[in-house]
């Protein structure tokens, strides 16, 4: 059991070291907890790395899905705090922002590898209650404190109505882990079991940020720091991709829930996505709002792979998807937070003469933008191109004519969402130059995340053999 859980072991052991840290080091001097995080996400990566596979009492099942997830999660992790090594560092609050860290990774690896109904809502919950204090971190700003808030109330609610979906589906099996209510719905589902099963998983579609469920993110994006915001943009994304394959494989039943209906919910579901993100980001006038619309179009790409299940390269097309989205989307709110901290704001027209400025930040940020977008060869358009092929592939199939509809929908709205990029592009990069102070170096160690970001970016658009390489992670679950 030590082995399978032994990345979680290590990163809860990390969450005391650090809060023990934080009692014992003086006033001033409290960054020394910043190179301990780092050090044990680190460790977690090994860990997940030479971990064994298994399952720990039907509750934790680390499967090929959980080897997909744990990587990314831990990654973007650790990103997220070298780069808060250097921006945070002179903060007496630093260790405790750590700790939010690597509380909230703990959360998405436990998430990612939920077998049960009660270590899914402990993944989440945990994933959750670090959100919400990173959200609102700031607590002497309006707008950060705000978006804590709105964070707070929204995924209130959002849990409350899983718990109550949860409940029922307690009350209708008389079981927790996903096996065994799949075993019980193999052979009777009746409407009320797919209606809990639905509300379920609104905590699911609540930290994919997939409409319905998205009207908190915009606010929350623009409010909160934008290292938050790169972290709770990626790491709940990954987790909760992992868990709903792994729920929508072991409890939805083939023989009483035919895939076409369940591939026509998904498309549906990720079409409304698509497209209420395209047209609500052009409209919007922020930088880091305009991210957050796009995160909402991605989850609804993502699901669009999704509805492509059960087979193998729809897993493997969402998981490669995912990951070139976390690369760019850390490495374009990473550029958004130098330039906030500089501007006071990531407002459009307070991006004027950034390239003139911090002309290499600019370029960066543009890059990360263009993959984003799908612009080739980026990793960005590898990604949009996976899933579009396994769309169209089950489309082809008997049942299945939603997909190629919600496959014209991915299209429509990856141009329509490009256009609001290019808005960001414009105001950084060809309006005239402002006013501002002389730009400060840049730390070494947000550099160093930002080239790691940006070769990622270039290296998964150029790495045309991704999809099989994730497919074989999975084929080895």
């Amino acid at each position: 059991m030590i082995g399978v859980l032994l990345p979680e072991a290590v990163l809860a052991i990390g969450v005391l070291a650090v809060l023990i840290a934080d009692m014992l080091l003086p006033a001033g001097r409290k960054s020394g907890a910043g190179v301990i995080g780092v050090a044990v996400c680190a460790g977690a990566l090994i860990a997940a790395a030479v971990a064994g596979r298994g399952s720990v009492s039907d509750m934790i099942v680390v499967d090929g899905l959980a080897a997909l997830a744990r990587p990314g999660v831990l990654l973007a992790s650790l990103l997220i705090l070298m780069a808060g090594r250097c921006e945070q560092a002179r903060d007496d609050g630093h260790p405790a922002w750590v700790a939010l860290v690597l509380s909230l990774a703990l959360g998405g690896l436990v998430t990612a590898a939920a077998s049960n109904l009660v270590s899914l809502y402990l993944g989440l919950e945990l994933m959750s209650l670090a959100g919400y204090a990173l959200a609102g971190w700031r607590g002497g700003d309006r707008r950060s404190a705000e978006a804590g808030m709105k964070y707070v109330l929204f995924g209130g609610a959002a849990s409350a109505v899983m718990l109550f979906g949860m409940s029922h589906v307690y009350g209708l099996t008389g079981h927790l882990d996903f096996a065994g209510i799949g075993g019980v719905f193999a052979q009777d589902m009746p409407l009320a079991a797919s209606a809990a099963l639905i509300l379920a998983g609104v905590g699911l579609a609540y930290k994919l940020t997939l409409v319905p469920f998205h009207f908190y993110a915009p606010d929350v994006y623009q409010g909160a720091p934008a290292l938050a915001v790169a972290l709770l943009g990626t790491v709940p994304k990954l987790a909760a991709a992992a868990v709903l394959m792994r729920g929508l494989l072991y409890t939805v039943p083939p023989a009483l829930v035919p895939p076409p209906a369940l591939a026509w919910t998904l498309a549906v579901a990720a079409i409304a996505s698509l497209l209420v993100a395209a047209f609500t980001a052009v409209a919007a006038r922020d930088a880091k709002r305009i991210v957050a619309f796009s995160a909402i179009g991605h989850a609804g790409a993502v699901l669009l792979a999704i509805a492509a299940l059960p087979e193998r390269s729809a897993a493997a097309a969402a998981g490669f998807y995912l990951a070139a989205y976390a690369v760019s989307a850390i490495g374009a709110l990473l550029c958004l937070a130098v330039l906030e901290r500089e501007r006071g704001s990531c407002a459009l027209p307070a991006l004027a003469g950034a390239m003139r400025q911090r002309p290499w930040l600019t370029a960066a940020l543009c890059l990360f933008l263009f993959s984003l977008a799908g612009v080739p060869p980026l990793a960005g358009f590898l990604a949009k191109w996976g899933v579009l092929r396994e769309a169209l592939a089950a489309g082809l199939q008997p049942g299945h004519g939603i997909l190629l509809w919600a496959s014209l929908a991915l299209l429509a709205s990856t141009a329509i969402s490009a256009w609001a990029y290019l808005l960001i592009v414009r105001a950084a990069v060809l309006q005239p130059a402002t006013e501002q102070p002389p730009a400060a170096r840049l730390a070494p160690g947000t550099a160093a995340v930002l080239a790691l970001c940006a070769l990622a970016t270039v290296g998964l658009g150029l790495w045309l053999d991704g999809f099989a390489a994730f497919a074989r992670v999975l084929l080895r679950g």
